[in-house]
């Protein structure tokens, strides 16, 4: 049974700009359907060389010290994915009681035996109030939309214990790349036949300003520090998701950005013919307050 039958809406919880125009009573759905195919489908691939520029593996160790681990603790690795974090935790403490947690099946298909597998949504788990002392989430909270972000901060909050901490890998923008980085990221979903419907939100994915992120921190009750800046090296071609003809309206979105644009992320074309640039990331330490 899909776990979301328990949790099949939600109502808004951000008082935004935007939300003048929505309104109060519209219920958002938990989970974008077609966004959950999708990593259903490429999860016998994510672990491949294709994703790897987005995953950022080699950042695991440094994620797995900031928090401050010991064994004997729970921990849960939310929007989890194939759970590299978590196989490596599980190697460094077999103590630990590791929960992983995505909203594809396919994801959790591909992760580790012996980790404890929960089939749901980040906006909505099912785990008691303080649940857990500690909580990972790498490169993920960006597939939700802007107002879905912070539901999803509140619902870690939520279940993070007083004491605990939780450690936040993702990519962000600025005032010169948020339009563009915005844009090549849905519009490719677009022409891969995603037709993703979370309400009337301009991007169903959403990568915010790093202001953004640290005011979302704040209103879902963390304190919070900033612990490092990385860079993401995305490939999209590589992966074949798109067909011919998205390749080509893709392409052409590609060519038509500034060469101010294209500087400030570093866009290239590879000996192989693929499109390649770079996204900005952060890694966040947060608490409760």
């Amino acid at each position: 049974m899909n776990k979301f039958e328990n949790f099949q809406s939600i109502p808004s919880v951000e008082k935004s700009e935007k939300e003048k125009e929505i309104s109060e009573t519209e219920i958002y759905p938990v989970v974008n359907t077609q966004l959950q195919q999708r990593y259903d489908r490429i999860s016998t691939q994510w672990n491949s060389k294709a994703y790897e520029g987005t995953r950022r593996d080699d950042l695991i160790p440094k994620l797995i010290e900031i928090s401050g681990v010991t064994d004997g603790q729970k921990i849960l690795e939310a929007m989890c994915g194939t759970a590299l974090l978590s196989k490596e935790l599980q190697r460094l403490f077999p103590k630990c009681q590791i929960y992983i947690l995505d909203f594809s099946q396919g994801m959790l298909n591909m992760a580790p035996e012996g980790l404890k597998k929960v089939h749901a949504s980040v906006v909505a788990m099912p785990f008691p109030d303080e649940s857990f002392d500690r909580i990972f989430l790498r490169s993920g909270i960006y597939d939700l939309p802007r107002r879905m972000q912070l539901k999803a901060l509140q619902e870690i909050n939520r279940v993070l214990s007083s004491r605990g901490t939780f450690t936040l890998q993702t990519y962000f923008t600025d005032e010169k790349t948020f339009r563009a980085l915005n844009d090549i990221v849905n519009i490719k979903d677009l022409v891969s036949g995603q037709y993703q419907d979370m309400g009337k939100e301009e991007y169903p994915r959403y990568f915010a300003k790093i202001d953004e992120l640290k005011q979302w921190f704040d209103e879902a009750g963390f304190s919070f520090d900033q612990v490092d800046e990385f860079e993401g090296v995305i490939t999209y071609m590589r992966t074949k998701e798109m067909t011919d003809l998205g390749k080509s309206i893709w392409i052409k979105y590609i060519e038509s950005l500034s060469n101010e644009i294209k500087e400030a992320i570093k866009l290239r074309t590879e000996p192989d013919g693929t499109i390649t640039y770079n996204f900005p990331g952060v890694i966040f330490k947060l608490r409760k307050k």
